[in-house]
């Protein structure tokens, strides 16, 4: 079965998802939109809604520009293009290792705060936080 990826702003990003068959890929104007999607990429989603994104796909795999985002599945990038990179490495499994910001539990010596750091990324968001060098 295909995941479901729900694209907020990003009309472009839309578009270049949308040409691969991994996955079915959909924008989303409101939160009722991203309901039940694996992946949910925030290009700019705005304050208001981007809370009720969080409570609305508590499951998904967040992608965005923005990090300040109260979940410990997300992973900021910063562009579209390294967003559709993420989405890529989720979906198809790639094991790969980005630059993203990502939160902290106890890496690195640091609780509950965003940072830039090499993760490995695949199915399910981030395997592993890797210490800088």
């Amino acid at each position: 079965m295909r995941p479901k990826i729900s694209v907020v702003g990003g009309a472009d990003l839309v578009e270049k998802l949308g040409e691969c068959d991994y996955a079915k890929v959909g924008s989303a104007a409101t939160s009722d939109d991203v309901s039940g999607s694996d992946i949910v990429v925030l290009v700019d989603p705005g304050e208001e809604l981007f809370a009720d994104i969080r409570d609305r796909a508590p499951n998904a795999v967040a992608v965005c520009e923005a990090t300040l985002f109260p979940r410990a599945r997300i992973i900021g990038v910063a562009d579209e293009a390294a967003a559709a990179e993420v989405v890529d490495a989720i979906v198809l499994d790639r094991d790969q290792i980005i630059a993203a910001v990502v939160r902290l539990e106890g890496e690195r010596g640091v609780e509950g705060e965003f940072v830039e750091a090499p993760v490995k990324i695949g199915t399910g968001g981030i395997k592993a936080i890797f210490e800088e060098g």
